[in-house]
């Protein structure tokens, strides 16, 4: 059972984790078997059906990603279960040496090579870094949950949008960052 806020927030972020995992997989297995998914029972509703499930797990993909990777906000203070609200809570702890030694290997994973006095402000821009390498990716997100996942526009069309190897990616860094805040600190 989670005995501190941070650790609610960590298991809470996890569940996030495994919800996108799944849709995911789902998405690319649909993918990869389309030819396969139209035989399936010799009838054209199987593809349509296919074809929704594959929409869901889209809509899961950007909102789900799009949770996991928003900033706190100060003028609406929610309570985020996000990676910014997770860092939100770090700031206000006290760190060990072997925290900040898991912290710098987990910065060092991905491309921060500057010094690490701080640990949290470490993190913190290790963080911003990566958002800043996928920030097309997590902003064709944002637009498409935003007009098509979260608010069904008119007229709204599913165009680039990220790949799954995007996908894998900012899930990767987010699992990362989870084992690091359960594991490490």
């Amino acid at each position: 059972m989670a005995r501190t806020h941070l650790d609610r927030k960590n298991v809470a972020l996890g569940a996030l984790l495994y919800r996108l995992r799944q849709a995911i997989d789902v998405y690319r297995v649909i993918g990869l078997n389309v030819a396969g998914a139209r035989r399936l029972g010799g009838h054209a509703i199987s593809a349509k059906f296919f074809g929704f499930v594959q929409i869901l797990c889209l809509d899961a993909i950007a909102i789900t990603i799009c949770k996991i990777f928003e900033f706190e906000n100060p003028k609406k203070p929610y309570r985020l279960n996000s990676i910014s609200g997770i860092m939100a809570r770090l700031a206000k702890r006290r760190l060990t040496a072997v925290q900040g030694k898991n912290i710098e290997r987990f910065g060092r994973k991905y491309g921060n090579l500057s010094a690490c006095s701080n640990p949290t402000e470490f993190l913190g821009a290790t963080i911003q870094a990566f958002k800043i390498q996928h920030e097309v990716s997590l902003r064709r997100l944002r637009e498409f949950r935003n007009q098509s996942a979260a608010h069904s526009q008119f007229g709204t069309k599913i165009k680039n949008l990220p790949s799954v190897a995007a996908f894998e990616e900012l899930f990767e860094f987010a699992a990362d960052f989870y084992k690091l805040v359960s594991d490490g600190i």
